[in-house]
C-alpha cells in the first residue's frame, strides 16, 4: 500500500464523518427567557406538542411528544429535594420532511426542517420557568442524503430539547 492510497482512504474517511456529525449534532437552543428550574430524576414531565406548521400530521406531534418526554427522563439530573411536576409545552413552527430525490441529486435542496418554541411550565398552577427555541435543518445531499430520515431530526430535536431542560452541556 503506498502513502498516496492511504491518505485518500483517510480524506474519505474524515469526510464521511464530517457529513454523519451533521444529522446527529444538537442544535443549542436560543434562550427566550432563562430556565429558571431544573428537571430531576423523579420529576414527573409531561409533553404536549403542537404544529403551527400543518404539514405535521397528530401522530407525528404525539410521536415526538413522546420521545421528548423520554429523552428528557433519561438526561434528569439526580434527585434534589422534593419532586415536582413539570409539562414541557413544545410549538413546531417550521416542519418539512424534504424531498428525498432532490436532496439526493442536489445537496441544498429538498432540506428536512423542524424548528420549534419550546415553553416549560411547572405544574400545577403553571407558572412558566422558561423558554427557548430549537431550529434543527439537514440539507446535505448524495448517499448520506439518502439515509437520513425525518426520524433522525425528531431524534436530535429531542435530544436538544432535553439537553436544554435539563441542563446539561
Amino acid at each position: 500500500m503506498n502513502i498516496q492510497h492511504a491518505l485518500r482512504s483517510l480524506t474519505a474517511l474524515a469526510a464521511a464523518l464530517a457529513l454523519s456529525s451533521c444529522a446527529t449534532s444538537t442544535p443549542n437552543a436560543i434562550v427566550v427567557a432563562p430556565l429558571t428550574a431544573q428537571i430531576c430524576q423523579g420529576d414527573a414531565v409531561s409533553t404536549t406538542v403542537t404544529a403551527s406548521d400543518s404539514r405535521m400530521s397528530e401522530e407525528e406531534c404525539q410521536m415526538l411528544g413522546g420521545q421528548i418526554t423520554q429523552t428528557v427522563q433519561s438526561m434528569a439530573q439526580p434527585p434534589s429535594g422534593a419532586p415536582n411536576s413539570y409539562e414541557l409545552a413544545v410549538n413546531i413552527t417550521r416542519y418539512s420532511r424534504g424531498n428525498f430525490f432532490a436532496r439526493t441529486l442536489l445537496p441544498g435542496t429538498g432540506q428536512i426542517r423542524l424548528f420549534g418554541e419550546v415553553t416549560v411550565y411547572q405544574m400545577p398552577k403553571r407558572i412558566p420557568v422558561g423558554q427557548f427555541m430549537i431550529n434543527k435543518s439537514f440539507f446535505i445531499g448524495g448517499l448520506y442524503g439518502v439515509s437520513v430520515s425525518m426520524n433522525t431530526i425528531a431524534n436530535t430535536f429531542a435530544q436538544a430539547v432535553a439537553k436544554a431542560v435539563c441542563q446539561v452541556r
